[in-house]
């Protein structure tokens, strides 16, 4: 934070304050001054998610929840140009809601999504994928290794929910302390599952994340944003049967690169493309329900 711009952070993880159930929220009314990018300033609003602007929750408009982390929040982008910005200028009708926060996998998402429930503060909602979930949903040394930076523990920040699969195979969510120092200079390749059986991980939270919404009576969607693990996005669809593979490839065409290797505006544009159907779809299953 700057003492002229009070409330302003220079990246996102600034935005962080320890949450109980998904280990870390933003923090609302804060701003995050983009540096590489004269003039982008993004907004959290009063209730502690990404502002998209032209939402509207006080109309009687069917909720649209996007689920996900930094690609969903939308890193380096004007709050206009994420995906869930440009749906909702297309879909005026409708109401998107931001739940994207950087560094969450599909179990904090999955837990965010129950909370958004209890509450009955969505009525549709699509999970974001990326390859990278599968070490987030699960304690994989090499996302714990990140924990280790100190500005997580600067701002409080103890532990991360995770899935485990039971002898059964059903996944359970646990919390582990995200201060491990013991990883930091440990080999634990030998030791850890085989990339099918992380795979599978995955596949099983996102099967408990179509059973809650099943439960509640919430259309769901699942949509993949990247390809850099292709055997993963596979496994996901083989499993899922019905994902949307949306995905762009890693270059300067869909990414900041060099400076950021974000989806840019091009990349959040061809996913707000792509999702529209998928989202009307899912609307019109809603309003089938309650008719």
């Amino acid at each position: 934070m700057t003492a002229s711009e009070p409330n302003t952070v220079s990246t996102p993880r600034q935005l962080f304050r320890p949450d109980p159930v998904i280990g870390w929220s933003l923090t609302p009314e804060y701003r995050v001054k983009v540096g590489f990018r004269s003039g982008v300033v993004q907004r959290i609003d009063p209730d502690g998610w990404r502002h998209v602007p032209g939402a509207n929750t006080t109309k009687d408009r069917l909720r649209v929840g996007l689920y996900g982390c930094s690609f969903t929040f939308g890193k380096a982008l004007a709050d206009e140009e994420t995906f869930a910005g440009q749906l909702q200028a297309r879909l005026p009708h409708l109401t998107f809601l931001n739940r994207g926060i950087s560094g969450h996998g599909t179990v904090q998402n999955l837990l965010q999504f129950r909370r958004d429930i209890a509450r009955r503060a969505v009525d549709v909602a699509v999970f974001n994928i990326i390859g990278d979930h599968r070490y987030r949903n699960i304690a994989h040394p090499y996302r714990m290794r990140q924990y280790l930076a100190p500005a997580w523990h600067r701002q409080g920040i103890e532990h991360v929910p995770v899935a485990r699969l039971a002898s059964d195979g059903q996944p359970e969510i646990v919390y582990h302390p995200i201060w491990q120092p013991v990883i930091r200079d440990a080999l634990f390749h030998i030791f850890l599952p085989d990339d099918f059986m992380i795979n599978i991980a995955s596949a099983a939270v996102l099967d408990l994340v179509r059973e809650t919404a099943q439960a509640a009576d919430v259309p769901v969607a699942f949509a993949l944003l990247d390809d850099m693990e292709p055997a993963f996005n596979r496994s996901m669809q083989d499993r899922l049967g019905t994902v949307n593979d949306i995905s762009t490839p890693h270059d300067t065409q869909h990414r900041f690169l060099p400076d950021d290797a974000h989806p840019n505006v091009a990349a959040n544009t061809h996913y707000a493309t792509h999702l529209l159907p998928v989202i009307e779809e899912l609307c019109a299953k809603r309003n089938e329900g309650k008719s």
